[in-house]
């Protein structure tokens, strides 16, 4: 009884230190099974060189496998507006946040917080994922939309979409796109301090794994024609070549920068700094992009709106993420990286120019 009280007290405080698994439902339906990528020589050394900057903890030189994609339809089944965990029976659903590592690294999902509680009915799903997706474009265009592909494929009746008001405008509006084709989705708002117990909750699978922005060819070509026609895209006839600069951030700068800008001017290369940029006109920029270089940062998520495009990325020796070589094999654009000095406390690195003109040299 005293068990019972200090869970129902904890619960009323917005704190679930205990989680389940849906992997077994009964309900679960398989939308795709999974598969294995493979990779070339230049592909696999990279990945191990990764692998090593992270004492490899993921090693996928050894073997990617996308996962399984599937839906799981819940009963009485709780979100919670602070961070956009599922909750069944007083657990939270480790799906519902990606996976146990970031339940147990998160103190989002497990911190106490005032939640109103309300009861809705209908069939509900979301997009939240707190606090990666909340004002990060990677992880909303990797964790976030792409989940709901299936449940619109599949839905015949209304559904309500979970999202937050205050996130950015960029998320609003390209996920108006991905729903203008589908009239029985509507966008609800969950307020941050509200817990929404629903009569029935379609709780879809993550897409991407851990450090991957690789997509299946439907979910890409979705995502893409979607958001393009959404935000009007032109084709030029001119396209460009861009470098990314990351010179007003804190963290992951080129050290040298100034050395290498004088040799990218030389091979017609621009300068772009993304956040002096509105998203439409990032979106635009990337669709006629033909050569890519930039390093490691969530900037690099626009590639998924390039029509095609060659892509030079940097990295610090001590920190090499896989991210972008994974969009570029799902995408079939030609990757390749540069790894430069180990990275300082804020990740700012030096890269070496003659390996930059020796790819220049070859585009």
């Amino acid at each position: 009884m005293i068990k019972k009280l200090l869970f129902k007290l904890l619960h009323s405080a917005g704190y679930y230190f205990r989680y389940t698994s849906v992997l077994h439902h009964a309900s679960k339906q398989v939308m795709a099974p999974s598969q294995v990528l493979f990779f070339n020589e230049e592909e696999k050394s990279f990945l191990e060189r990764s692998a090593a900057s992270f004492n490899y903890s993921i090693d996928y030189s050894l073997g990617y496998r996308q996962k399984e994609q599937y839906l799981v339809s819940l009963r009485n089944a709780t979100i919670l507006g602070n961070s956009g965990a599922v909750v069944q029976d007083g657990k939270v659903v480790v799906e519902s946040v990606f996976d146990v590592s970031r339940l147990a690294k998160s103190p989002a999902f497990k911190a106490p917080a005032l939640l109103l509680p309300n009861y809705k009915n209908g069939i509900y799903t979301s997009v939240l994922h707190f606090p990666w997706a909340e004002n990060n474009n990677y992880h909303w265009f990797f964790d976030c939309l792409p989940r709901l592909y299936y449940v619109l494929q599949t839905t015949d009746q209304p559904i309500n979409i979970i999202m937050r008001q205050d996130l950015p405008a960029y998320q609003h509006e390209t996920l108006r796109f991905i729903l203008a084709a589908y009239p029985l989705a509507k966008v609800v708002y969950i307020g941050k301090h509200e817990k929404w117990e629903t009569e029935q909750f379609i709780l879809p699978s993550f897409v991407s794994n851990s450090q991957s922005g690789y997509l299946t060819q439907n979910i890409s070509s979705w995502l893409r024609e979607n958001i393009w026609k959404g935000y009007n895209v032109e084709k030029n006839s001119q396209k460009k070549r861009i470098y990314i600069s990351r010179a007003n951030t804190k963290t992951r700068r080129i050290i040298n920068e100034e050395q290498l800008l004088p040799l990218l001017a030389n091979y017609g290369f621009e300068v772009i700094r993304a956040e002096e940029l509105t998203y439409q006109q990032q979106v635009q920029l990337f669709y006629n992009t033909e050569a890519l270089i930039a390093p490691h940062g969530a900037g690099l998520t626009n590639l998924l709106f390039a029509e095609n495009c060659k892509v030079l990325e940097f990295h610090p020796a001590n920190l090499i993420k896989t991210h972008y070589l994974l969009l570029s094999k799902g995408l079939g654009f030609n990757y390749s990286a540069i790894v430069g000095s180990a990275g300082d406390a804020s990740e700012n690195y030096t890269i070496d120019a003659q390996e930059v003109e020796n790819w220049l040299q070859q585009l």
